[in-house]
């Protein structure tokens, strides 16, 4: 998410946005628990039952699903894993631009950086997710860590700081949407995801949901790959992938734009820590064991803080239904 990457690059006074932990995913380590099954989908073309061999192109087009239980299970299968428990780990890279009002938008700092989930299944098709996570400044060119940066557009050199998000509130995700853990009332936030068969490969392409009361310049969307193989094989709960995409949001403070109109673009790219910590990046994972050794371990904790009546309830309406 992990969780997001958003949230840390909103000005000060925005809140953080839980619904993000669905962005960039990572693999299970140390899973607990079995109990959800599978799925194959239905296809709206010929050709993917042959699971393991080379797709032609006339086998490309979209993958339907007969119901939205089936359509989340594969997200959700993708992006965390189906079993009762379990963690995620990704790690990612990205630069952020600046596009200022008639001016030529301009490269400003390049970010490495991991999110951490970690949930639990509360209803037979909803989990409970919390996560946290670490991004730290690289300069452009030489890629090294870097604590100043220039903007362009004031000509200044400005000072920035690794970003940790530590306090998400978390968030209930099933096939009604996305559910802050915060919210005052039960108001599920949808979601656009649509999976592609392209040759060889499965796509996912998810625009994740905006909260009530966010700027009006801001989405964020993905596009995860995945090869056909690993995707048909029942055996895979959390699958392997790759991710890229990008997301928009106003000028946060650290750029120092005042009231100058425009915005920041964020492109990325990143892929699932199959074997946990231990596919961090080397530089990036020795930085985090330095400063922060305790952000390589789940914090199982965030999950047995109480809930609200406001979930607690939305939870029993989910199993009642």
């Amino acid at each position: 998410m992990l969780d997001t990457l958003r949230s840390l690059f909103l000005p000060v006074e925005q809140k953080p946005d839980p619904a993000r932990r669905v962005a960039l995913a990572a693999v299970p380590v140390g899973i607990l628990g079995t109990g959800a099954s599978l799925f194959v989908p239905n296809v709206s073309h010929s050709g993917l039952a042959d699971m393991g061999a080379t797709a032609a192109a006339d086998n490309d087009g979209f993958i339907s699903f007969p119901d939205k239980n089936e359509k989340f299970k594969a997200l959700f299968r993708l992006e965390r894993d189906l079993r009762d428990e379990g963690i995620t780990l990704s790690t990612y890279q990205f630069i952020t631009y600046a596009v200022v009002q008639g001016q030529r938008p301009q490269p400003i700092v390049r970010w490495e950086g991991m999110e951490f989930s970690y949930f639990r299944r509360v209803s037979r098709l909803t989990w409970r997710i919390h996560a946290h996570n670490v991004s730290y400044p690289r300069d452009l060119y030489t890629g090294n860590f870097t604590s100043r940066v220039m903007n362009p557009f004031i000509k200044t050199m400005i000072d920035i700081e690794p970003m940790k998000l530590l306090d998400d509130p978390g968030v209930l995700h099933g096939p009604m949407g996305y559910l802050p853990l915060d919210s005052k009332t039960v108001n599920w936030l949808d979601t656009y995801h649509v999976l592609r068969n392209e040759g060889s490969l499965i796509k996912s392409e998810h625009i994740r949901p905006t909260p009530d009361g966010w700027p009006a310049m801001f989405i964020e969307s993905s596009c995860s790959t995945v090869s056909r193989r690993d995707f048909f094989d029942s055996k895979v709960t959390a699958l392997p992938f790759q991710t890229s995409g990008f997301y928009v949001f106003p000028f946060p403070a650290w750029m120092r734009m005042g009231d100058q109109p425009g915005h920041m673009i964020g492109a990325w790219s990143g892929r699932r820590a199959v074997n946990g910590p231990r596919d961090l990046p080397k530089t990036f994972r020795e930085r985090v064991e330095r400063e922060n050794p305790e952000l390589l371990q789940p914090r199982w904790r965030e999950l047995d803080q109480p809930l609200s009546a406001v979930m607690r309830q939305a939870i029993a309406d989910l199993k009642a239904g």
